[in-house]
């Protein structure tokens, strides 16, 4: 599942934040990639990392390679996958010439061997994804990736058939199927606004419909979670201190967190937030709430981490 979106606050500082729902059992982490990192993709290929990397993750149990479900790189991109299910169109095999990823691999790809986002899309119809498990997963999961940077943009991409792009969010949220386009027809209709693009006028109603104290869609349904958070991003006094913004994100998403119940741990349909993340691209640092304690943690990818450090680290969810 999961709800995603960027924000720059009135001070012109750049945020990503995610809730990170799914039904493993499998705990999640925050997750230090440095430079030059030999990873083995699902592929059992080899790839190498360009750049330093920290984000939430978990550690493969059956061969050499970390799993990211969200995170930055020392140039400042983020990235995260969530779940589209019902969209997707995978290749069935590796294609030669290609760079040929599983799912799981892209986020890895992108942020490790990527200095920016120009260079991600140029990259993108070099890149075939292939419909293989990832490890011990049960599943080839469908995925659509979210991507931001310093300078406020926002882009999406969604593998529903052809070669890989990119297309603006103008909303800058994400939730999971249908695709960011229905989404955004959605949230026009919701607000009564004539059309299916993002504009202006959909900021006005954001705007006047929080204002009016109306509720808003509550519920795990993707597209009650993609209007509640679009009219909450778009529609609230903008946050000019760090600390505010940080904490003012952070009960967005608690707005939209998929509830966990002890008695369907082992159902595998039973999604639910692992853990709360919203990371400041301008100073690199991850902030992480995750389910099992509540307490917020902060890590910060320093220059001397990027620079000195040689191995992969899990942290701690404490």
């Amino acid at each position: 599942m999961c709800t995603s979106l960027t924000y720059t606050s009135a001070a012109n500082h750049h945020f990503f934040a995610r809730t990170m729902d799914f039904p493993t059992t499998t705990p999640w982490r925050p997750v230090f990639l440095p430079r030059n990192y030999q990873w083995q993709t699902a592929l059992n290929t080899t790839r190498t990392t360009r750049y330093a990397i920290l984000g939430g993750g978990r550690p493969a149990i059956d061969f050499s390679a970390y799993l990211l479900a969200d995170g930055i790189n020392e140039s400042g991109i983020t990235c995260a996958e969530l779940y589209l299910p019902g969209a997707v169109d995978y290749a069935d095999d590796p294609v030669t010439g290609k760079i040929n990823l599983t799912p799981q691999d892209f986020i890895n790809w992108a942020l490790g061997e990527h200095a920016t986002l120009a260079e991600i899309v140029t990259d993108l119809p070099r890149v075939t994804l292939v419909s293989r498990k990832w490890g011990q997963d049960r599943y080839v999961y469908p995925f659509h990736w979210i991507l931001s940077d310093r300078s406020g943009q926002t882009l999406v991409i969604e593998p529903t058939g052809g070669p890989l792009t990119a297309q603006r969010d103008p909303a800058d949220v994400l939730t999971n199927t249908p695709v960011l386009g229905t989404h955004l027809k959605n949230l026009n209709d919701f607000l009564g606004v004539t059309g299916p693009e993002f504009t202006g006028a959909t900021v006005t109603a954001a705007r006047d419909y929080l204002v009016s104290g109306a509720p808003l869609p509550t519920g795990t349904v993707p597209t009650q979670r993609f209007i509640s958070t679009a009219i909450r991003r778009w529609g609230a006094f903008p946050m000019a201190a760090t600390d505010e913004t940080v904490t003012g994100i952070f009960h967005w998403l608690a707005e939209v967190i998929l509830p966990y119940d002890a008695t369907r741990r082992h159902q595998g349909n039973h999604n639910y937030t692992h853990y709360r993340a919203v990371i400041d691209l301008d100073t690199l640092t991850y902030n992480f709430i995750p389910r099992t304690t509540g307490r917020l943690q902060q890590i910060t990818l320093t220059a001397e981490m990027a620079a000195h450090r040689r191995f992969p680290h899990t942290y701690s969810a404490d």
